[in-house]
């Protein structure tokens, strides 16, 4: 697992944890300025998780609005469409994880044809 950053919103954002087998579990902490607004989004297999560290965030998820202060979890299920704003006079710091189900294996089934 490789250490980065990205960009979110126009503020820098940390990786902090990666399944590197599979891909179902991801993590990543940013800060997000006044006012700045993360545009919808949708994760069809994926639950999103998110925990305000620090500020106001207003989270919009399904079409209903709440706002979500110090310490407080938010969950977004899979395929639900979601969007989220700073509402706070001061950057916000939340830490999101995103959560994909457990794959799926399919059986291989191979066929013999034993008549000769």
């Amino acid at each position: 697992m490789s250490n980065r950053a990205f960009l979110i919103a126009g503020q820098s954002a940390a990786r902090i944890a990666n399944d590197d087998t599979d891909f179902r579990y991801r993590a990543c902490a940013h800060d997000l300025p006044v006012g700045v607004q993360v545009a919808t989004r949708c994760n069809e297999l994926s639950e999103t998780q998110f925990l305000v560290e620090d500020g106001i965030v207003e989270f919009m998820i399904g079409g209903g609005t709440g706002i979500a202060f110090d310490g407080d979890f938010v969950r977004v299920p899979p395929g639900v469409v979601y969007a989220y704003r700073n509402a706070g006079d001061t950057a916000a710091h939340i830490l999101v994880r995103t959560v994909s189900p457990a794959p799926v294996h399919r059986a291989l089934h191979v066929g013999f044809d034993f008549a000769a």
